[in-house]
């Protein structure tokens, strides 16, 4: 199991796009409604080939090594969820263990969401192609800001990862690879993200801070 993709809704996608190829991340995907219909504006396009004509993008997607990032239009910053690549057999186990929390599943072909009582999801992909071959730029560890009143360790649970650290204001959950880092906060939100490499230690557009584990 890898953790190696989030997804934000905000009104500041090129500010994102432009912000995430400074950083080496190629755009593989751009998907919006023009003229009530969904059409592509896939690369070699470029933003100055169709800025001012009003479309509404459902997703544009970067990726830089094993990391891959989306985001798709919204009237205000709001992260949306995390991704896992996962196999059969861990597949399996996790919609077992959602199943008997009683959390909402939206199961499809491509991927599959589990609906978190944190106003966040978790994206299961069993497809190896959403990611690069090269191993480089993967997540190490992600932060994101969630109130306690649901138990935290359920993230844990759900995705059989170990418990490292406990305390009232953050719960720190990971399988030696990748980390989850739980932080109780009023609000649901997508907080740190840590890179395997790079140097890197400044926030994104939408305020979520990126910085080089190294």
């Amino acid at each position: 199991m890898q953790l190696f993709h989030y997804h934000w809704w905000t009104d500041k996608l090129e500010d994102m796009e432009n912000f995430y190829h400074q950083l080496g991340f190629e755009t593989t995907i751009r998907v919006g409604k023009y003229n009530g219909e969904m059409q592509t504006f896939h690369p070699p396009l470029k933003w100055d080939d169709f800025r001012d004509k009003g479309i509404t993008f459902r997703i544009i997607e970067m990726v830089k090594g094993q990391t891959n990032i989306t985001f798709g239009h919204g009237k205000k910053d709001m992260f949306d969820h995390i991704g896992l690549l996962v196999d059969e057999t861990e597949y399996t186990e996790i919609m077992g263990k959602a199943k008997e929390l009683n959390w909402r599943i939206n199961e499809g072909d491509r991927r599959t969401f589990i609906f978190t009582p944190w106003h966040f999801k978790i994206e299961l992909q069993k497809r190896n192609d959403v990611i690069s071959k090269d191993k480089h730029t993967f997540i190490d560890t992600i932060e994101i800001d969630i109130p306690f009143k649901e138990n935290p360790e359920l993230i844990g649970s759900l995705l059989n990862l170990d418990t490292y650290q406990q305390n009232n204001d953050q719960v720190k959950v990971g399988d030696n690879n990748w980390n989850i880092v739980l932080c109780n906060s009023a609000d649901t939100r997508l907080k740190s993200v840590y890179f395997s490499d790079g140097n890197i230690n400044e926030s994104d557009p939408v305020g979520a801070h990126l910085k080089s584990s190294k």
